[in-house]
Formats: structure tokens, sequence, C-alpha cells
């Protein structure tokens, strides 16, 4: 399995996210996503599912509260929703986040990051 890299994109205090359609990258079952987290501070994930069956797992990381395990984030199709996420439960020793898709899985992940 082959990687897609993300860069998330820093959020500036007191500026909005703005998303349109087909903002960020394509999901391809066919790859791991990889995000470089940041070192300090929250990730906020987008997701602009077209597909009903759309799921990612998260791999559970080497954070205080990797005892949690893996975490699975589904969105419906039609739907774009945001999550936030805490370094301590999925970040690996590299600091990065790795996704992978469920195979039915079709939209859009884009990623920013607050410090």
């Amino acid at each position: 399995m082959s990687e897609t890299t993300i860069t998330p994109t820093q959020m500036v205090a007191g500026t909005e996210i703005v998303v349109t359609a087909g903002v960020g990258t394509a999901i391809n079952t066919a790859n791991t996503m990889v995000i470089a987290y940041p070192k300090n501070g929250k990730l906020i994930l987008y997701c602009d599912s077209n597909h009903t069956d759309t799921a990612a797992t998260f791999t559970a990381g080497v954070g205080v509260s990797a005892g949690l395990g893996t975490f699975t984030w589904s969105v419906g199709n039609g739907v774009a929703e945001m999550i936030m996420l805490d370094s301590d439960r999925l970040v690996d020793a590299d600091g990065n986040l790795e996704i992978t898709w469920a195979a039915n899985s079709a939209g859009f992940l884009a990623a920013w990051y607050t410090i």
C-alpha cells in the first residue's frame, strides 16, 4: 500500500476556515493517508463524502492515550463533517497520523492545525 501525504495548513487566530466543494485531497482507498501532525496544538480534519460507506480508521499512536486504540470516523453520503483531534492518542513515533479508508470510501479530506 502506498502513502498519500497531507500537509495541514496552519490556522491563524481570528481567521475562519473557508471550505468549498472538492477542497482537500481526494480519498484513494488504495493508499494510506499520512498527516504530519503539528508538534503542539490541535488537528482539524474536514471530510466531504460522496459515498454512503465513507469511513476512515485512524491507527493508534504512542501517546498517553494510545491504549484507547484505533478510532473510526464514518461520514454519510453527501455529508461534510469536521472533527478536532489531539496528539495524545493517534500520533505515531514519527509525529504522523495514519489513516486507512474503507473499500467504498470516496470524497475529499482537508487538514488544518492550531497552535
